[in-house]
């Protein structure tokens, strides 16, 4: 009788061998799909379905927060640089900004460096000059939209346009005294 249980004790033994041998080749073996940056993509930029492809990869490799499917991406603002064959997670982008309602969408030049600001940014809006002394606050919520192109000006500095959502009056003060001076926009 002992040694009937100690063959069944070896038989339970060897089948949960197999049984966990057979788990591990099948994670290896198993793929899910998962979105891969197809060429480099730079923070801010917008990522197209030229960006990026679908591969399968190992099941074992694949995070919860990966992107499985292009059109999850497609159309998103890169939060970060995102390098070749790198697979995108969600928190690498998000959606382009809409309009708050009640808000309209103006151009400004700052003079602040806009390479740190990405659309979908909350950022202060402040006047240089025109305040006489006054808390100079244009905006107190401005809405990154847009960052333009960087264009070549009279005096050889490289300027760019950026878009802002804001209340129809802080619009009115930063149109009236972007003439006057430099606008600066504040990160919050």
């Amino acid at each position: 009788m002992l040694h009937a249980a100690r063959r069944c004790i070896a038989a339970f033994c060897a089948g949960l061998a197999v049984l966990f041998g057979l788990g591990t080749v099948l994670a290896q073996v198993q793929t899910a799909p998962v979105v891969i940056a197809d060429r480099p993509i730079a923070r801010g930029e917008i990522i197209s379905s030229a960006d990026i492809r679908v591969e399968l990869l190992p099941v074992s490799t694949v995070g919860s927060s990966y992107a499985t499917d292009a059109d999850e991406i497609t159309g998103l603002i890169a939060q970060i640089d995102i390098a070749v064959n790198d697979p995108i997670s969600t928190h690498m982008a998000r959606d382009a900004p809409l309009p708050p309602t009640g808000t309209t969408v103006i151009e400004v030049r700052l003079a602040s460096n806009p390479d740190d600001l990405l659309p979908g940014d909350n950022v202060q809006l402040v006047s240089a000059v025109g305040c006489a002394g006054e808390d100079c606050v244009l905006a107190e919520e401005a809405l990154v939209m847009a960052i333009g192109e960087a264009e070549a000006s009279s005096l050889g500095s490289n300027e760019r346009q950026v878009s802002f959502a804001m209340k129809p009056h802080a619009a009115a003060a930063v149109m009236e005294l972007q003439q006057a001076g430099a606008i600066v926009a504040v990160m919050r």
